[in-house]
């Protein structure tokens, strides 16, 4: 028979490891930060992610461009992914906060339709009507993302802060800053890189509703954000320039048993007009999708997740689809004792 004491410790490891196994900051790329992704974790936990995003996007008949998102002007794109990141949690300023490090690689196809795209966005050489099609492997560029609360949520460093721990309402801030060390060739119109700095803002809210236990989780999570891109001084030998791309994401997730949650996703961004050599080209973005994530914990270390977006309102001219596969592990040295100590 199992003693009081032991049931309790395996349940207090159970909830605070898996009130962990969440999501980071991404890097530029069409994706969300997903759902779960500001939870906090209890002081000194570890996180090791990674990712394969599978995306289509059919911008076709439309003349937007993002390179950070692999959307070109009358274009058809296919990008295939792997995102690894490590994040830590500690506090800073007696605030919960977490550091994570991004990185990306993978490939991306591009078949363009040379009739319609603009001119300043074709290779030398590349004359309207002729077939062209560029395809680029390797690294992107890597970032590092800062998220600290500035509300709701008390500092967890000890058992029983984490046994105290009941939110309602939380606020964070969080930044992301990328560096352009990924792949990149000047001649070329598609590239893992950006040839450029560039960073986001983020203010996460969000509501916790009901026990925050395991099993009877449900939150509503908000999080406005803007990113910030320097210009490329080297795009096809011009230089371009973007405005702001403003983002909103918004997930509302609940716990169907205590090993396996939901999502509803919405993502939406809008901004980025492009200008070449100073003069506006294409049309700015506006891109409302619209997803789905199962999240499954496996053991109290590792879970495993699944999802799906696409765009469902928007610029008509643009189709999106984005699939992803996640594996996550954490650990918390205290956490690992004490299921040691338990005989796991």
């Amino acid at each position: 028979m199992t003693k009081p004491r032991n049931r309790s410790m395996r349940l207090l490891v159970g909830i605070a490891v898996a009130a962990i196994l969440l999501s980071f900051g991404n890097p530029a790329t069409a994706v969300d930060d997903g759902a779960r992704a500001y939870w906090k974790a209890r002081d000194g936990t570890h996180l090791v992610s990674v990712q394969y995003l599978f995306l289509d996007l059919q911008a076709t008949d439309t003349q937007m461009f993002d390179p950070s998102q692999f959307i070109f002007p009358n274009a058809h794109a296919e990008a295939k992914l792997f995102l690894a990141s490590y994040a830590e949690h500690f506090t800073l300023f007696d605030r919960p906060s977490s550091i994570a490090f991004n990185f990306i690689g993978g490939s991306v196809d591009v078949n363009i339709d040379t009739n319609f795209a603009p001119s300043q966005f074709l290779p030398t050489g590349v004359r309207r009507g002729a077939s062209f099609s560029q395809s680029a492997t390797g690294f992107g560029d890597p970032s590092v993302a800062l998220d600290v609360n500035l509300f709701g949520t008390p500092p967890l460093i000890s058992t029983v802060d984490l046994m105290n721990y009941e939110p309602t309402w939380t606020i964070d801030a969080a930044v992301l800053f990328g560096v352009p060390f990924g792949q990149y060739d000047d001649d070329r119109l598609v590239n893992m890189g950006l040839n450029r700095i560039f960073g986001r803002i983020a203010l996460p809210m969000k509501y916790h509703i009901g026990p925050f236990a395991a099993g009877y989780m449900t939150s509503f999570e908000l999080t406005p954000s803007v990113w910030l891109f320097d210009n490329n001084d080297d795009f096809l030998g011009q230089n371009l320039e973007n405005d702001p791309l403003w983002q909103l994401e918004a997930h509302v997730t609940h716990d169907f048993t205590r090993d396996f949650y939901g999502s509803l996703d919405l993502l939406y961004r809008r901004g980025f007009q492009s200008k070449i050599n100073g003069v506006e080209v294409g049309s700015e973005l506006e891109i409302g999708n619209l997803g789905l994530t199962l999240n499954y914990q496996v053991t109290d270390n590792f879970v495993i997740r699944a999802g799906y977006s696409t765009n469902v309102f928007g610029d008509s001219g643009l189709d999106n689809s984005v699939v992803r596969l996640q594996l996550v592990y954490g650990w918390h040295r205290l956490m690992q004792n004490m299921k040691k100590l338990q005989g796991h």
